[in-house]
């Protein structure tokens, strides 16, 4: 199977590697980058580093199904810049995507809690297996060939709730690991934090629960908490590497779900305007 994989990020590195085993793999890079990954990529995982190689190109060939990896406030360009066709699967955080049309592109949406972190160019390290979960507003593919590179995906016909909810987590966990520094574990142990997350949470449930969707956020931000205690968050990432981060795909599309309902979001207001603060300013978490 022919498979294109965009953006050479660590969740597009974890996927050539694990793909490139039963698939002719093309990893799609920016152009003028190619030569950059003239010496492999790496993957780390289970306690050893590996080097493997896939085929580097700035971009599309011919393909059975394309991968976009790339972070959401990446995707367009991606949609205006490449030759989009036939089926897309679509890994981001956030919401964002759910716009990105483009005539030919039939899209697909992936939800995944497999974590992953770049740590250098080309290189990868792979920090936790959860699950990943493909969908579609309209329409099915055989995802028989993520299951055969050993992804372990399954099918779901509630993507769009999925999609939700996973946005509804990283809305909370996000921006106040960001905010304060610390990892997520620390959302649900302090006091403090608790206080503002619940203030998050109580407004999300509302606004989700109006749209028909009963995500029972609080319950899932507690688990994946407890889940990923020790784990940096990409947001957190992001503001102390000085990187852009994916707050208006995430909170900036649900505040405007907000407004769409005739709800305020007064506290996931203030979580995203701070973030975006930070941003601006070149401000950096503790």
């Amino acid at each position: 199977m022919k498979i294109n994989v965009i953006g050479p990020g660590s969740m597009g590195i974890v996927l050539s590697y694990f793909l490139r085993k039963k698939n002719d793999v093309s990893l799609v890079v920016r152009k003028g980058e190619r030569d950059l990954y003239g010496n492999g990529l790496k993957l780390k995982l289970d306690g050893r580093e590996e080097m493997f190689s896939v085929e580097v190109r700035e971009d599309i060939g011919e393909s059975d199904v394309t991968i976009v990896a790339v972070k959401s406030y990446d995707l367009e360009n991606v949609f205006s810049n490449h030759e989009l066709k036939g089926r897309v699967i679509l890994i981001q955080n956030g919401l964002a995507h759910l716009k990105m049309e483009k005539e030919g592109v039939e899209k697909f949406y992936a939800v995944t809690t497999w974590g992953a972190k770049k740590i250098g160019r080309g290189a990868a390290e792979l920090t936790g297996r959860g699950y990943f979960r493909v969908g579609s507003d309209s329409g099915r593919m055989d995802i028989s060939f993520l299951n055969d590179a050993g992804i372990n995906a399954v099918w779901s016909d509630n993507i769009r709730e999925e999609l939700y909810r996973k946005a509804a987590i990283n809305a909370v966990i996000n921006p106040i690991t960001a905010l304060f520094g610390v990892k997520n574990g620390e959302v649900i142990r302090s006091r403090e934090l608790w206080e503002i997350a619940s203030a998050a949470i109580e407004e999300l449930e509302r606004l989700f629960s109006a749209m028909g969707y009963n995500l029972e956020v609080e319950k899932n931000v507690r688990e994946t908490c407890t889940v990923t205690s020790e784990n940096v968050s990409s947001m957190l990432q992001d503001i102390q590497q000085g990187r852009m981060s994916e707050i208006d795909s995430i909170t900036g599309e649900i505040i405007a779900l907000g407004k769409r309902e005739g709800m305020d979001m007064k506290v996931n207001s203030f979580l995203y305007e701070s973030i975006k603060f930070l941003q601006k300013n070149g401000s950096k978490a503790p």
